[in-house]
Formats: C-alpha cells, structure tokens, sequence
C-alpha cells in the first residue's frame, strides 16, 4: 500500500502539470505516444503468454496503433491544428487523406496480408492484434483530442474516473453483498458500483454545471459554459443543462467501470495479475488508465454526437 500511494503522488506530481499547463503542451502529446507505445507492448507481451511474438511484430502493432491515433487527431485537426502528430501528418504530407476510414482499412489490409507472409500467425492472431490497435489507437486517439478540445475534459474525465474507483472502493467494503461480476473480478459489488457512481455523478454534474463561476481559472479572459467552444450548449434551457450533466457524469462513471471491468477480463483471460511492472504498486498502464482510456472515446463519440445534432460551433 505504502509503494502505492507513493508512485500515486510522483504521477500526479507529473501529470498535473503536464495536463494543466499550456506551455507544456508538446510533453502532453509526447507523453500520450509513449502511453500509446508502452500500452500496446503490453497487450502483445500479454498474448505471448499463450502463444511467442516476434520484437518485429510487436513493432509493427505498435506503428499501426501510432497510425490510428493520428488518423482520429487528424479528423478533428479544427481542434488539433498544433499538435506534435498533426505537424508531423503535414512535414509528411499525409494529413489530406488519412481519416479514421482510411486508417483501418489500411490497417485490415495489412494485417491480412502478415497473415500470408507470416503462416505461423493465425486467423485468431491477427484478430488478437487488430483488437490491440483499435484499443489503444482509438483511446489515446481521444484522450490527445479531448486535451486540444480543453483541459477541462481531461480534468472531469479524471475526476469522474478516480471518484468512481475510490467510492466504489468504500460502498463496497461497507455495503458490498452482490457480486457484480465474480468471474471478471471477484471483489467488484454491486453496491460499490452504484455507490461509486452516484458520487462520481454528482461531483460530474456539479462540475459541468457550476463551470461558468470557475472557468477563469482555465480562462484568464472570461467566464464560458463548460462545453462553449465545442457545440452549442448555451443555447440549453436550464433543465436540459442539469439534465445533460446528469446522464453525461452517470454514464461516463459507468463506462470508466466497463473499461476497468474489460481490461481486468483481458487479464484474467492470459493468467496475469498486472499488464506490467512501470508503475511500482499500480502496475501497467492499461493497469492504471484502463478507466480513463475506455471512458476517453466514449466521450469523444458523445462530443461528436452532440456537434452533428446541436451544431458546430461557428469557424470549427
């Protein structure tokens, strides 16, 4: 527990600034790619329990996953236009064709044809891999486009995610009697996740909506609402902003659990216990961004949704 909190307090001590401060954007953006990286190494790593992957294969996925992730930065290069990826996309001259679409078109071509040339890897191989780049490249994808978007969604994501996991934590030791999903991961209860997310909800919604009386925190030049800038959301009524938050923080806690719940069923499928050993007491990545990352593009899918019905905001 003691090696716990302290590797906690040096990553918080780390990634807070990071996140949060404007000038250390590109360390943002070289951090992501290492996460990308390290994260896919470790899913491979993890199938080579069952079956040996060669260091070049494990490079190629890795690529791949890069590729994908720059495709969905690029899709929202309105938001993105300074990013290390983007710049990159441009010096290459790549950036006029490659969407998410073509991305993963490429990426089944490819894997498809390692198929043929490497007989040894199988149907179920490659299906293996392609989970492990759509995994990882969508979600570091949207964690990078949603720090463009702004900070404030990574720092409510966070929030929601970390409240959701500690709160849970504590329902479920005092209340827990319901197994959630025993064969996944034994100790989650029923009462936890719902104690867990009724917190996580109400600080989520209480986020979103008091936004506009703390926003000059983030925004030196004035008060906005939360989701100014992105869609139109001050054009809401005042039930459907309370509304909004509502089911937005509700439903984020509970996609930050299936995250956790997915990752922990990987594991649980090769007989691991941790993805890896980066973070002494904590893990891997995906054993400690499991929750952020999954509820990221679920995020990023519900922005989306809310430009094409509410409309982009004017210039993006």
């Amino acid at each position: 527990m003691k090696k716990r909190i302290i590797t906690a307090i040096i990553l918080a001590a780390i990634l807070i600034p990071v996140i949060v401060v404007p000038q250390l954007i590109r360390v943002f953006d070289v951090f992501v790619i290492l996460i990308a990286i390290l994260a896919s190494f470790e899913l491979v790593n993890m199938y080579s329990k069952e079956k040996p992957v060669n260091l070049a294969m494990k490079i190629t996925n890795a690529c791949l996953t890069l590729i994908l992730m720059m495709s969905i930065i690029n899709y929202f290069h309105n938001y993105c236009h300074d990013s290390l990826m983007l710049n990159f996309l441009r010096a290459v001259k790549m950036d006029m064709f490659l969407s998410p679409a073509v991305a993963i078109i490429a990426i089944f071509v490819i894997m498809m044809s390692i198929m043929i040339i490497a007989p040894n890897y199988t149907v179920a191989d490659v299906g293996k891999f392609f989970i492990s780049i759509m995994y990882i490249g969508v979600c570091t994808g949207a964690v990078t486009v949603l720090r463009y978007f702004g900070v404030r969604f990574i720092v409510y994501l966070a929030g929601i995610t970390v409240f959701t996991d500690i709160f849970a934590l504590v329902f479920g030791m005092a209340l827990g009697k319901h197994k959630m999903a025993p064969v996944t991961s034994p100790k989650k209860t029923w009462e936890g996740a719902i104690g867990g997310s009724l917190i996580a909800t109400v600080c989520g919604t209480l986020v979103i909506f008091l936004y506009p009386y703390y926003s000059n925190l983030f925004h030196p030049e004035g008060s906005i609402e939360f989701f100014e800038g992105v869609f139109r959301y001050g054009e809401f009524t005042l039930v459907g902003k309370i509304f909004s938050a509502l089911f937005l923080s509700l439903f984020m806690s509970a996609c930050s659990q299936i995250g956790d719940l997915v990752a922990s069923k990987l594991k649980r499928t090769y007989g691991i216990k941790d993805y890896s050993n980066i973070f002494p007491g904590h893990g891997g990545v995906l054993d400690r961004f499991d929750s952020l990352f999954f509820a990221s593009a679920v995020f990023l899918i519900f922005l989306l949704i809310e430009m094409n019905i509410f409309g982009w905001p004017i210039g993006a």
